[in-house]
Order: structure tokens, then sequence, then C-alpha cells
């Protein structure tokens, strides 16, 4: 069964992410951003377990989107100049950045940022000015996310809650570094 600091934690962990969600959305909406579900998503695709894991996330999944953001656009920009199928253009974004995740894995939302902006209303806008608004609207989520995580953490320290209050996996992790620095010579 686990302990009352696993349960605090895995409370705390549904409530931020759905807190995130929420917040993220209602932001969007209120700056006036045409997709707030893309500021949604990536509110929970950030939130991790851990503070330092919620941070890499964060650096990650903007440098990913920001990564297929540029080559949609300018794959977009020379293949329409050419008149070539936007499914093409779609395939020709989609592997550049794949052949980038293959020596940089954690970049892999550029692999499908690519097509978010190709498909996000560009009758109405070009593929620059959707790709803009497909970033603006992924970091704001991103940023949301992070926030309230810090923000858990700070209420978490101010109240005093033990290391443990993370969840299992963390309290384990903690009491191991301390046993091994206990048991070193």
């Amino acid at each position: 069964m686990p302990t009352r600091n696993a349960l605090i934690g895995h409370a705390a962990f549904v409530l931020r992410c759905s807190l995130a969600a929420m917040a993220s959305y209602e932001l969007a909406l209120m700056v006036g951003l045409h997709h707030p579900v893309w500021a949604s998503v990536s509110a929970v695709i950030v939130s991790q377990a851990s503070l330092n894991e919620t941070q890499n996330a964060v650096l990650w999944r903007l440098a990913g989107t920001m990564t297929g953001i540029v080559v949609a656009v300018a794959v977009g920009t020379a293949l329409a100049a050419l008149s070539v199928d936007i499914a093409v253009q779609i395939g020709c974004g989609v592997a550049l950045c794949a052949a980038g995740v293959r020596r940089w894995p954690d970049l892999k939302v550029a692999m499908w940022t690519v097509p978010i902006v190709y498909l996000s209303d560009n009758q109405h806008m070009p593929i620059a000015e959707a790709g803009f608004w497909r970033g603006v609207e992924v970091g704001l989520g991103g940023l949301v996310g992070a926030a309230l995580h810090w923000l858990a953490e700070a209420v978490a320290s101010r109240l005093h809650l033990p290391v443990g209050w993370r969840g299992r996996r963390h309290h384990h992790r903690h009491e191991t570094v301390k046993e091994a620095r206990h048991s070193d010579p």
C-alpha cells in the first residue's frame, strides 16, 4: 500500500497536470490564440514527476517545436514555389526532422510539429504565420506547466513537506543516495 507521502505526491501530480491543462487553455483563449489545444497539450506533456525532469521536458519540447517550425516553413516555402503537393511537403519536412532525431532523440516533437504547422488552418494564413502561432501556443503551454511545477515545489518547501511527498520513486532514490553517503568510509 502506498505511503501517505506517496499518496500526497500522486494527488499533487494529478492536480498539477489538471491545473496546467486548464490554466494554459484559458490563458491561450484570453490572449486570442487560434488553437489553444496546443497550449493545453504542451502543458500536460512537460509536466513530469520531478522539477528537473519538467525543466528538461520544457527545453526539449521548445527546441523540438522550434526545429519543426523552421523546417516546415523552409520546406513549405521552397516546395510551394515549385507547386509540390502539400503531402509531399509534409513528408519532406518530417524526413528532415527524423534525420535530426536519429542524432538527438529528444527532438522527436519536431517530427509531429511539421504536420501540425501545415494542417492548422493554413488556408487562411501563410505557413510562416501558422508556424509562429503554433510556437506561441506550445511555448505558452510549456511555460505554464513549468511555472505550476515550480510553484508546487515552492509550496511544498514552504509547508516543509518531506522529500517523499513527490512519490515513492523519488523517495527511494533519495534514500539510496542518503544510505550510500552514510556507508562510505
